[in-house]
């Protein structure tokens, strides 16, 4: 399948500067549905990116959308602020029955607005209010978002003020160092004073799809438990059953205080974000943090089909976990032929990253990718890791076809770079 740029004439006379990944895919998207997207020429393309993670449900889901038409057609409230809807109600009751509850989780669900990024800087700011300290640990390869103190913790952004900010080394195999790395990292100033928040991406996806050991993570949660620092998980993109679980933490001890989740929440790629937050550590005063975009009701919608159809019995994660060693097999044989570029292989669940040595390779498969018909993009250090975010609900059919474009594209670069 040959790519087509379209008409891309008004992205390049009106649009700024900063626009990214259009300059990875120079096409012009049309319609979408399930893992698949159409250009304006009819062009096909499968998709293993997922809107950044955001679509994680695919495109288009027909119960999701025939949800939010019903909604739209119902002359019900679209906007609402934090005001009390029947919507709403719904959403966190469901998110009690279908999350909480089977989790053993007493938390308590604050609606921050319309991004990641915003949950990340309302856990940062409870996180201060609670301890009364500023300084935050976080990790080598991490990204919170783009907004002031989330990019502040987000080691991903070098260019970025990162002045109340530790970070910590990224392990794949951690040991006795590491764990003495973490101590000291919580018990010395940073500034003036000891560090009151520790946040986290149990699985860091931006960093390259690298899973945290499942000891180093309850390491973690005791560390901070010791020194009174308020843990904060971010689960924006690998939650919400990307890696399996709902939880990419899940079963791993970290047992976070602070829960942040947003990209596929709602299923349809709609606005939403929550933190869930440990019931004592819930000290907001009423308005203390707010936001224009808090209720947003079309998403409270599709959230709430999403979770009653998915998570009220654990079979998509059970499909998640079986498919996904799948994946890392087959990628796994990949990197083990004589005559491809050496990557090394990383995720878990429907999370993966094929890490290059040299980022030009990363960028050299993205491209030959996309012409044979295939989104991926590229991540991490240097954009060194091609990462991998199909659909968890994409058929055994494109999940395979996507693998051999790639191992193709893989192949191909090993012949020619």
């Amino acid at each position: 399948m040959a790519a087509d740029q379209g008409d891309i004439s008004a992205f390049e006379e009106l649009e700024s500067n900063v626009r990214y990944y259009c300059r990875r895919w120079p096409t012009v998207f049309a319609s979408a549905a399930g893992s698949r997207l159409v250009s304006e020429d009819g062009t096909r393309y499968l998709d293993f990116f997922s809107g950044a993670g955001a679509l994680s449900y695919g495109h288009n889901a027909p119960f999701l959308v025939e949800a939010a038409v019903d909604h739209l057609r119902s002359g019900r409230l679209i906007h609402s602020l934090d005001t009390h809807t029947p919507e709403k109600a719904a959403l966190l009751r469901t998110l009690q029955r279908c999350v909480l509850s089977p989790r053993g989780m007493d938390m308590v669900v604050q609606f921050v607005g319309p991004t990641g990024a915003t949950a990340v800087e309302a856990a940062l700011q409870l996180a201060e209010r609670i301890t009364g300290r500023r300084g935050v640990v976080a990790f080598e390869g991490g990204f919170h978002g783009m907004t002031a103190r989330a990019a502040s913790v987000s080691h991903s952004l070098g260019d970025r003020d990162h002045s109340g900010a530790r970070f910590l080394p990224y392990r794949s195999q951690p040991d006795e160092r590491d764990l003495q790395l973490l101590k000291s990292a919580l018990e010395r100033p940073i500034g003036d004073e000891r560090p009151g928040a520790l946040i986290i991406e149990p699985v860091q996806a931006e960093g390259g799809a690298r899973p945290f050991t499942a000891a180093y993570l309850a390491e973690v949660r005791r560390l901070c438990t010791d020194h009174e620092v308020v843990l904060i998980a971010d689960e924006i993109q690998a939650g919400v059953g990307r890696t399996g679980p709902f939880f990419s933490s899940e079963g791993s001890g970290l047992d976070p205080d602070i829960i942040c989740v947003s990209k596929s929440l709602s299923g349809l790629g709609l606005p939403l974000a929550v933190n869930l937050i440990r019931r004592d550590l819930d000290r907001w005063a009423p308005g203390e943090f707010t936001g224009t975009f808090r209720g947003n009701n079309l998403a409270f919608v599709t959230a709430t089909a999403l979770l009653e159809r998915y998570w009220g019995n654990g079979e998509l994660e059970s499909s998640t976990g079986r498919r996904g060693q799948h994946v890392g097999a087959l990628l796994g044989h990949l990197a083990a032929e004589d005559d491809v570029l050496p990557f090394s292989v990383s995720g878990r669940g429907f999370l993966w990253g094929l890490t290059f040595e040299d980022g030009r390779a990363a960028t050299a498969v993205v491209v030959a990718a996309f012409r044979s018909g295939l989104i991926v993009e590229a991540c991490g250090a240097g954009d060194r890791t091609v990462k991998l975010l199909p659909s968890l609900l994409i058929d055994d059919e494109d999940l395979e076809l996507g693998l051999d474009l790639l191992a193709t594209a893989v192949r191909g670069l090993s012949e020619g770079y």
